[in-house]
């Protein structure tokens, strides 16, 4: 799927990803994101704690931003991908 939103441009994600993962940085995939309040329920996974895929889950704009403030402040997935989910 993402090989067809980012046709050409997938490479260079992959390596932007990996740039920042060998830098010991965090980097974060979120899904589909939607406008709406910090979710009261927001938490952070790893890659490997993923949820099954879910083209129907949505994730505030608000939300990944306070996930990845949070990354800032205290490092949680260093050298890894997180992902910030609503519930």
């Amino acid at each position: 799927m993402l090989a067809k939103v980012l046709g050409e441009r997938l490479a260079d994600k992959v390596e932007a990803d990996n740039t920042v993962l060998a830098a010991g940085g965090t980097v974060f995939h979120a899904g589909m994101l939607a406008d709406g309040p910090e979710s009261p329920r927001r938490r952070t996974v790893g890659l490997q704690a993923a949820p099954a895929f879910d083209l129907g889950a949505r994730v505030s704009r608000e939300t990944v931003a306070a996930a990845m403030l949070d990354e800032a402040e205290v490092p949680g997935f260093p050298g890894a991908v997180a992902l910030p989910l609503a519930q």
